[in-house]
């Protein structure tokens, strides 16, 4: 469970189908000690695990990403840089799970883009 330790919802905008949360990194966090120790980057299994747990969050359940369709790794998230980062999520039930296409990104600079199909765990 990275939320809460590794990085932590300041602020939820919530639609009906969607989501914007403003998101604080851990830049001091350990698991930057072994990626990388001079250069800190966010790993993409985190970044993935970060779009998870705000959906976690938000609905009050536990879920497995059953399916990832689209997942892009665009720009390394670098948390002495961008410490303060967004995501922005759509999403719907379906019959497979929840569809989720999501973005983080801090400004212009998106970092990662996913569209993924959520289960019930």
């Amino acid at each position: 469970m990275l939320l809460n330790d590794f990085f932590f919802i300041q602020r939820i905008e919530k639609g009906d189908t969607s989501l914007k949360a403003f998101l604080s990194i851990d830049k001091n966090h350990k698991i930057f000690d072994g990626h990388f120790p001079t250069i800190p980057i966010v790993p993409g299994v985190c970044m993935m695990q970060m779009m998870k747990e705000i959906m976690e969050d938000q609905l009050n359940n536990k879920f497995i990403i059953r399916e990832g369709d689209n997942i892009k790794f665009l720009a390394v998230i670098n948390p002495t840089e961008h410490s303060e980062i967004e995501a922005d999520i759509q999403y719907e039930q379906g019959q497979e799970g929840i569809r989720i296409s999501g973005t983080l990104f801090s400004g212009s600079l998106i970092f990662f883009k996913i569209k993924a199909t959520l289960q019930v765990a």
